[in-house]
């Protein structure tokens, strides 16, 4: 706090500082605003069950508006994230599309096509398998018998 109060101080005394002004109208209005605030605590201290409310109320303010800032920089670094991706596929797209070219990739687009419809083909034949063999195996173990 000392350390605070010789700053203060500096500032305050230092009248060939073209700042100085402004902290002396910063620093009055410090004051102005501590006469009120001590008037409204003693005001307040007097009711302690108003106290104890307006406590309650300041804290739940403050923390909503800890909570917001926290909401707003996860929202602020996720939209920019976002941005920056978009940009980087549209770029990766261009440098792709410059390289090959048009008809280089159409058929890259057509090779990749083929390969998707033939795994998807593949997977959707193991799954009607899986399928067959579940009806199958459900008709079989129906006579509650156990493993085990």
């Amino acid at each position: 706090m000392d350390l605070v109060q010789d700053w203060a101080a500096h500032l305050i005394g230092a009248e060939h500082v073209a700042y100085a002004p402004y902290v002396m109208q910063a620093y009055s209005m410090a004051f102005t605003a501590k006469a009120y605030m001590y008037q409204l605590i003693e005001q307040v201290s007097r009711k302690p069950d108003l106290a104890t409310i307006v406590l309650l109320l300041l804290i739940a303010l403050i923390s909503l508006k800890i909570l917001n800032m926290l909401v707003q920089t996860v929202l602020f670094w996720l939209r920019l994230f976002r941005t920056i991706a978009f940009y980087i596929g549209i770029g990766a797209l261009g440098l792709w599309l410059w390289s090959r070219g048009p008809e280089g990739v159409v058929t890259d687009v057509q090779y990749w096509w083929d390969v998707w419809t033939q795994e998807y083909g593949y997977w959707k034949e193991k799954e009607r398998a899986a399928i067959l063999a579940r009806r199958n195996g459900a008709a079989f173990k129906q006579t509650n018998t156990r493993w085990f």
